[in-house]
Formats: C-alpha cells, structure tokens, sequence
C-alpha cells in the first residue's frame, strides 16, 4: 500500500531532483544512502541471477579462498619457525638469543608442538651452563 501511494505521489523526475537537491547539500549524501541501502538487502530475496547476488557469492567465494590461504601462509610460516629452531638447537656454541627470538615468534603464532618443548629445554640447558 506504501509503495503504490508513494509511486503515485512521487514521480521519477521528483525522486530524482530531490536527490539532486541532497548531493548538492551533503555531497557524501549519495554514498551515505547507497552504503546504506546496500548493507539493507537480504541476498535471499534477489533473483538467483541477478548481478548483486552474483557478486555476494563471488564475494563470500573469495573470502573463504582468503581466509585458506592465511592460514596456509601461517602454518607455512609456523614450519619455517620450527625448522630454523632444529637448525639453531643443532649447531655448536650457545645460540641461545637466537633460540628465544624464534620461540617468542612460535608463541605469537599460538604453535603448540614438541619444537617448542625442545627449545625450552635447549634454553633451560644453556643458562644452567651459564650459571655453573
């Protein structure tokens, strides 16, 4: 009832110089309106072909393509840690600062696994040593 009062009403030129008239005074005005009227579409209404629905599943497509890639760059970058951690543990000499800067990077990272364990042992050892 709302739609038909106002579409007899208001006419396109109307509507049109009205928002004219908005942009003229509040030049953020359109963005603002569009912005909201985009974050009021229930996708679920729109024709399955049609180019906002379209885009709201390439949308949702690439954010779950995004958030899989992060997290393989994550463990990808988890393994370079604990690698370069055996690597540090095994050569000759205390390595110790090195040690620990790789650990605090694992512990941002929320990595829990045997590396770590090791490393803290590998720390425990070499400040023992240094204590003797």
């Amino acid at each position: 009832m709302l739609d038909s009062l106002t579409g007899g009403l208001i006419s396109d030129a109307v509507v049109i110089a009205l928002l004219g008239l908005i942009v003229k005074i509040w030049p953020r005005g359109l963005s603002a309106l569009a912005t909201w009227l985009y974050s009021h579409v229930d996708p679920g209404r729109l024709p399955y072909d049609s180019a906002v629905n379209r885009h709201w599943r390439q949308t949702s497509e690439l954010r779950r393509q995004t958030e899989q890639v992060q997290d393989q760059l994550r463990e990808i970058r988890k393994d370079t840690i604990k690698n370069t951690l055996v690597n540090l543990m095994e050569q000759p000499g205390d390595q110790s600062s090195k040690v620990r800067y790789e650990l605090s990077k694992l512990e941002s990272l929320d990595a829990h696994c045997w590396v770590m364990q090791e490393a803290e042992n590998y720390l425990a050892q070499h400040h023992r040593k240094e204590q003797s």
